[in-house]
């Protein structure tokens, strides 16, 4: 075959393909051909229409191979990448020398490889960028990512990876016998924090062996010796768990560096891998690494014949491995770019992978990098990479990845909102659903009466309120409804109502050459038609770019009360309500029910996915004339927690040494107060002899009582005293207000109180 010159100077290469065992009833792949250079750069990728192809082949100013690779089309996988994905699909290669460029080449695929061209994997996901505000997480979509999609080796690979020194030395600590974990008094021996955590739901940490929230507090539930049976008693293990990890992060692989020159063993401690990937161990992670593989009774007795039994044993658990791997050996996992996916505005990507003819399920690793300018930043990709590996990904489900990078950009929430047409949607308080407040609720609604109506889980609202509303893009577009506004009146002697005036914004976020600028878009409130204090309903799309949350309290606010200043404490709680009222492009009020508005509550706690709605004139809170009216519980008042001396035998007075003399038979009358106004309070009084807390009815906690919250006891001396005859004491009283903004608990109306006695018998 003769060559053709190429615009570029260069030849063509023809070539031509054959699907090999194809019937005339079988789907085969399209395919591709890929031009190389020899060491591996992608020159073309030419689409074979038929069965044959001429190929470009650039001019050079010196001759060189070409490697030419027949596969099927990889449009998602970057230039860097192809080559080797083609390799893992054990595309046909062929390797063309300079004079070899005259002749055809033929390019035969057999079955059982065109046949797994066909076999391949969606991958579906949504990256998030989480920011906290008031110590709650708040998800937004983050826009506009760059995806990058690895698959890892399966576990049957990684395990001949690790050395044998590494798993003799994790089968010695399986072989040895595991002692019972502590009783929970002996957890708390180092004291107690003050002022008292405020009681909240979480993890039973008695269920963690080295639990992490535990070490953290410089209280380590693993203390002690061998026991008369010569078991490791917890300490004693916890101890030689350490050193094995220590000395094991410090071996020839590995560039062991503590976060501090005077670290404690117990601490985290940072380390660098010879391969560049910097991570993290948590000790108390290796304890309940160990701690679920002894528990399996097949791989602890595999641990006591040999290490070869015991290694064929893990890996019939690769579940357990992981964790291993995660915090002791993580170089030994290798993974290979396979996709590359971008977020669309609500943060979701779309990609596919081939899978082949393997039988191995994949195990998926994903990056993410923002785009600005010339500049690419990294904004996920946890390491070490196992602890963060999707093992077994069923294709098709969705993964969810979560950033904090301030480079992320996040743009609003993209949850669709279940309501008639041209809705307004009276969603939230802060954040806090108006399905969870009585009065708005439709599942409260039977429970609702004059004495809870405007509170949420029994708490009022305090602080700096923020309201949130939804607007429906119809609403500006069919029925020209353009601005709202926000009034507010305390319940009672027929006050009228006051406009909200706070500032609301929104931002948005556009390119300025390389320069990615995020702009403010102030809603109100603004002036309309002679009409004051009107705020805009957000449009669809803002002046550029598109809309983004830099701030998720902020750009999330419709209208903000002060209460603290409007609604004062010591006169100023009581029972408030807001009105909504819509006005058209002209700044006219108009009458919503009439114009054809939905006006619905929400039926969902979870505000962050697809939101139910119910319609709000059923629960009575649409006015004839068009308009939103709910009402809300507002409450500032602080708490107040007061400790009075401890009494024995009716005296306050100590010794000259500080000493509470008793003498047998005596008691203990200690007086405390726990107040709020209105009980919107929970509180907590502890006794702490030496570092123990003692058990109710000493320590107490609940919500608080009425007015005046005064509370008397009398202990027997020898109840507070146990099998002492001195002993100190430390007595707390922690008054936590439940108020709260809708986002977080107000704790600035929270108060404490802490003393301290000790009790000694009378000297003789």
């Amino acid at each position: 075959m003769a060559e053709r010159a190429s615009r570029s100077g260069g030849t063509r290469l023809n070539i031509e393909v054959s699907i090999v065992d194809a019937d005339k009833d079988d789907v085969v792949p399209d395919l591709v051909a890929y031009t190389f250079t020899h060491s591996g750069r992608l020159l073309a990728r030419t689409p074979i229409k038929g069965n044959e192809s001429a190929l470009p082949v650039p001019s050079t100013k010196e001759p060189e191979n070409l490697r030419v690779v027949i596969g099927p089309p990889l449009d998602d996988i970057d230039d860097d990448e192809v080559l080797a994905t083609l390799g893992r699909l054990h595309a046909p290669e062929s390797l063309v020398g300079p004079h070899q460029l005259k002749e055809k080449f033929l390019f035969p695929i057999d079955r059982p490889i065109w046949a797994c061209w066909l076999r391949f994997c969606m991958v579906r996901g949504t990256l998030l960028k989480r920011v906290t505000t008031g110590g709650i997480h708040v998800d937004l979509p983050s826009c506009g990512a760059e995806i990058e999609i690895y698959e890892v080796d399966p576990i049957l690979v990684i395990l001949p990876k690790i050395p044998d020194v590494v798993l003799e030395r994790i089968r010695d600590q399986i072989r040895k016998p595991w002692p019972p974990p502590p009783p929970p008094e002996e957890w708390f021996r180092y004291g107690i924090a003050f002022p008292s955590r405020p009681p909240l739901a979480g993890p039973d940490l008695s269920k963690f062996v080295g639990s992490p929230e535990v070490e953290r507090r410089g209280i380590s539930p693993f203390a002690g010796k061998r026991d008369a049976t010569g078991a490791a008693s917890a300490g004693a293990l916890r101890n030689e768990v350490t050193a094995m990890v220590s000395e094991l992060r410090g071996s020839e692989a590995f560039e062991a560096k503590a976060s501090t020159a005077d670290a404690a063993p117990d601490e985290v401690r940072s380390f660098n891998f010879t391969s560049g990937e910097a991570t993290e161990a948590d000790h108390a992670e290796a304890m309940s690494s160990i701690l679920a593989i002894h528990d399996v009774a097949e791989i602890r007795s595999a641990a006591h014949v040999s290490l070869d039994a015991f290694r064929t044993s893990l890996v019939a658990h690769p579940g357990l491995i992981r964790h291993l791997i995660c915090w002791l050996w993580p170089p030994a996992v290798n993974m290979q770019l396979v996709a590359t996916a971008t977020t669309d505005e609500c943060g979701k990507f779309r990609a596919r992978i081939f899978t082949g003819c393997s039988s191995d399920v994949p195990d998926l690793y994903f990056k993410a990098y923002r785009r600005i300018g010339f500049f690419r930043f990294q904004i996920y990709g946890p390491l070490p990479v196992p602890c963060h590996t999707w093992w077994n990904y069923a294709c098709g489900t969705e993964v969810t990845l979560a950033t904090t990078s301030p480079f992320a950009l996040s743009c609003p929430p993209c949850k669709p909102v279940i309501a008639p047409p041209h809705w307004v949607l009276a969603m939230a308080v802060g954040n806090t659903s108006l399905a969870a407040v009585n009065g708005t609720s439709l599942a409260l609604q039977p429970t609702t009466d004059a004495s809870n109506i405007g509170l949420t889980s029994g708490a009022p609202f305090g602080g700096y309120i923020r309201l949130r509303f939804e607007f429906d893009n119809t609403i500006r577009t069919d029925l020209n409804v353009k601005y709202y506004r926000l009034r507010w009146r305390k319940i009672g002697s027929s006050n009228s109502f006051v406009d909200m005036t706070e500032d609301v914004w929104r931002h948005f976020a556009h390119m300025v050459g390389s320069t990615l600028m995020i702009e403010p878009y102030r809603l109100g409130p603004q002036p309309v038609g002679g009409t004051p204090n009107l705020y805009e309903i957000p449009p669809a799309l803002p002046p550029l770019g598109q809309w983004s949350i830099p701030d998720a309290v902020v750009d999330t606010t419709s209208a903000a009360f002060a209460s603290a200043t409007l609604a004062p404490h010591n006169g100023g709680e009581g029972d408030y309500q807001f009105e909504l009222t819509l006005f058209d492009a002209a700044g006219v009020a108009v009458n919503a029910t009439a114009l054809g508005v939905n006006y619905v509550i929400p039926t969902t706690l979870d505000l962050t996915a697809t939101i139910p709605t119910t319609n709000a004139t059923p629960l009575g809170l649409v006015t004839a004339s068009g308009r939103l009216v709910y009402q809300l519980r507002i409450d500032n008042n602080s708490c107040d927690a007061g400790l009075q001396p401890p009494e024995v035998a009716g005296s306050i007075s100590a010794d000259p040494c500080g000493l509470l003399r008793y003498a047998t038979g005596d008691s203990v009358t200690d007086t405390w107060t726990a107040f709020h106004p209105h009980e919107f309070a929970t509180f907590k009084h502890s006794i702490v002899k030496g570092v123990i807390e003692l058990p109710a009815p000493i320590t107490s906690s609940g919500p608080v009582t009425s007015p005046p919250g005064t509370h008397v006891q009398s202990f027997a001396v020898s109840d507070l005293v146990g099998s002492c005859r001195i002993a100190g004491f430390a007595e707390t009283v922690s008054v936590w207000a439940t108020a709260t903004d809708g986002w977080s608990r107000q704790s600035q109306y929270d108060d404490h109180a802490i003393q301290a006695f000790a009790l000694a018998p009378e000297e003789n």
